[in-house]
């Protein structure tokens, strides 16, 4: 699973499985849901992410993988 946020695009993008989506749904304004070809969701957009949340701060809790942060502001930084 990938978090991503596209500063230019104020566009936020969860990636629930890395495949490519065979189709989109705008289930609300700004909010699209990438679907398989089996009509499972892959992956979430949130469109003007700015607006529709605080993206000052992201909290994972009780997750079992690895976290991993990338600061692509900060050169080769990773946390």
């Amino acid at each position: 699973m990938n978090i991503a946020y596209c500063k230019d695009m104020d566009s936020l993008y969860v990636e629930l499985s890395p495949e490519n989506p065979a189709q989109a749904w705008e289930m609300h304004a700004g909010i699209v849901l990438n679907l398989s070809e089996d009509g499972r969701v892959v992956g979430i957009e949130i469109e003007k992410a700015g607006l529709a949340t605080n993206l000052d701060i992201l909290k994972i809790g009780g997750f079992p993988g690895h976290v991993e942060i990338i600061d692509k502001n900060q050169s080769g930084s990773t946390h």
